[in-house]
């Protein structure tokens, strides 16, 4: 089971205690694949291509309306690879009664978006139930709601900006995608929803791939400084036996001989180990000192070399 249809089995199973937060998570369900049909409005119908959604706006209208007349229909296509599950609301009355408390001013404002907060934790939440995914942690995050509808994805878009959730808005093959991308923001979503198993889940998964994040960089780090470390004392090595080679360290100050011939029988300790390892003991950026000291007399007779 992905990740998606987990959070969904979840959200399904939510049913908001209060009369508004029902109507409002109604209004997304029908904001999104709902008509009002019939030659006088004779049946209001809700669609989705999930059973889990189908039953849930069935035990949202049967909550509200206990003796509303409510038919389930399942549809197939002929290839019988996809489905359509239809809610209706059967008669005129009915049909009319429902649609003016989905669009009653008594819940959403002007623009469409619903006035209190529990109700648009309520609307996301139908949203993302008939038409919402969310990616796999593991892999990426992204959450994206889908609509072919313009007046739907702003309403879901504000109403997700009013829950302080920086939202993005595109199109993409036709549809509209309002979309989340960072990771503490679908958490945030998540829990506005209602999906806290998901959230849970979610959580798990972006602490540990944080935790190695923070390793590898660690990791890179240290590997980059112990390379630069490695490569100073090949050049540090080279310059001390060039030195030999031509001058000979024992015509060296004692000072200078004391920190090469260190050098030379360490070729791979730190600058704070080398400066431990002599007597007296020479701090880390004494021993770096002469070992620019002895540099530079390894560049002054490869001057002379070119010299001649």
């Amino acid at each position: 089971m992905t990740f998606s249809s987990q959070t969904r089995n979840e959200l399904a199973r939510v049913i908001p205690s209060a009369r508004c937060c029902r109507i409002a998570e109604l209004s997304a369900l029908y904001d999104l694949d709902g008509f009002l049909l019939g030659r006088q409005n004779q049946y209001l119908d809700f669609n989705s291509s999930l059973p889990l959604v189908a039953r849930k706006t069935w035990l949202l209208l049967k909550g509200l309306y206990p003796d509303l007349p409510v038919q389930v229909l399942l549809v197939k296509s002929r290839s019988r690879r996809s489905q359509v599950c239809t809610v209706r609301v059967l008669g005129k009355e009915a049909a009319a009664l429902v649609y003016r408390d989905l669009k009653g001013q008594e819940v959403v404002d002007e623009s469409g978006v619903p006035r209190k907060k529990c109700c648009r934790r309520a609307y996301l939440r139908g949203a993302f139930l008939n038409r919402g995914s969310v990616t796999n942690p593991e892999k990426t995050y992204h959450l994206e709601i889908v609509t072919e509808q313009t007046a739907a994805a702003e309403r879901i878009f504000h109403t997700m900006v009013s829950l302080d959730l920086e939202a993005g808005l595109i199109q993409r093959q036709g549809s509209w995608v309002v979309y989340l991308k960072e990771g503490q923001l679908i958490v945030n979503l998540l829990n506005l929803m209602g999906a806290h198993s998901a959230l849970l889940s979610f959580e798990n998964v972006r602490v540990m791939k944080d935790m190695r994040n923070r390793i590898n960089r660690l990791v890179n780090c240290e590997t980059a400084n112990v390379d630069k470390t490695v490569k100073a004392a090949l050049d540090q090595i080279e310059d001390i036996e060039r030195i030999d080679a031509e001058l000979g360290l024992e015509n060296l100050p004692g000072k200078l001989q004391d920190v090469a011939r260190a050098r030379l029988a360490n070729p791979y300790a730190s600058l704070q180990e080398l400066g431990n390892s002599l007597s007296p003991k020479l701090s880390k950026s004494g021993v770096n000192y002469r070992l620019r000291q002895l540099k530079k007399i390894a560049q002054e007779l490869d001057g002379l070399d070119h010299n001649f």
